[in-house]
């Protein structure tokens, strides 16, 4: 009979584990940098998109994780904007990574960046979404929506641990009594 049981509750805790990681996974965000241009002039302005990041994090950016850009403090959607210009001390003709990392989540994201030879103006760099984007402004752009609702996270664990009472509950009730 405990054998039984050993397995209805090894079944029971695997259902509640596998539960659990679906209702955490839409909650995963994917970080994202858009650039306003793919190349750019030593010294010339270069409008930066972040998203994904935590609520109210600040997003530091950086040329080939070595060269500093600028930082970026998201707001409550882990979206935010802001406008630099091209640091010197990168050579012409080089593509660099820009590296766009959260300093409270660890959570980063990349895009290319190519510069120029001379000072003029950026060749617009091509759209990675699949939706037009408008162009860049200094205050965050609203979330997109999701078709998968999301849960807040405070209300997994308690749904988890109910599931769990109930699992036993159950297989209480099913075992018969010596």
């Amino acid at each position: 009979m405990e054998k039984r049981f050993s397995k209805v509750m090894l079944a029971v805790l695997f259902i509640s584990v596998l539960t659990l990681v679906v209702m955490v996974t839409p909650l995963v965000k994917a970080q994202t940098l858009s650039l306003s241009a793919s190349q750019g002039a030593v010294g010339s302005s270069l409008a930066v998109t972040v998203s994904g990041f935590a609520s109210d994090e600040a997003v530091v950016l950086s040329f080939s994780n070595s060269l500093m850009l600028g930082t970026i403090t998201v707001g409550d959607t882990g979206q935010g904007s802001g406008t630099f210009t091209v640091p010197s001390g990168l050579t012409a003709g080089d593509t660099y990574t820009i590296t766009a990392s959260g300093q409270t989540s660890g959570d980063s994201a990349t895009a290319t960046f190519m510069i120029s030879g001379s000072t003029s103006t950026p060749t617009p760099a091509p759209s990675t979404t699949s939706t037009p984007t408008a162009a860049p402004s200094t205050t965050p752009t609203p979330a997109p929506t999701s078709t998968i609702p999301e849960f807040p996270t405070w209300i997994i664990l308690p749904i988890f641990a109910i599931g769990i009472l109930l699992s036993i509950a159950l297989v209480r009730k099913k075992t018969p009594k010596k």
